[in-house]
């Protein structure tokens, strides 16, 4: 009986989502990531001064998505991001102008950071790639 009451529960919180994922989006579900080579063609084509955009959407633990659309015209990449459907959130939309993507790699993880950016009070990073 309380299996059954927690899948409800599982299936009541996921049919609250907002957002349904397109085939194109960059999807990090609690470390699971889909469309990863999206992003890592991302990445070369701003070190290559490449246009290109992406959108990466992060779930939260309750399963509300965040969104993060990153725009590179060959100079800078525009960042946005919206939490405006994480119910425990903030609830905003920000943006930023920002020049390139710092990666810090150890052990257990890689971290790709937005740098040089014109905002500073604003979470800058994109994606963290466990090993």
């Amino acid at each position: 009986m309380k299996k059954a009451i927690w899948f409800m529960f599982i299936l009541l919180l996921m049919s609250g989502c907002s957002y349904n994922p397109s085939d194109e989006d960059i999807v990090d579900s609690h470390g699971e990531i889909t469309n990863l080579e999206k992003f890592m063609k991302f990445v070369g084509n701003v070190n290559e001064g490449t246009k290109d955009k992406i959108r990466i959407v992060r779930y939260t633990i309750e399963g509300d998505p965040m969104l993060h659309d990153l725009e590179y015209d060959g100079e800078i990449i525009n960042s946005t991001t919206d939490t405006t459907r994480d119910e425990f959130g903030s609830g905003s939309v920000t943006t930023a102008i920002c020049k390139s993507i710092d990666v810090k790699e150890n052990e257990e993880r890689t971290d790709y950071t937005l740098s040089g950016c014109d905002k500073t009070n604003r979470d800058n990073s994109i994606l963290v790639i466990w090993k």
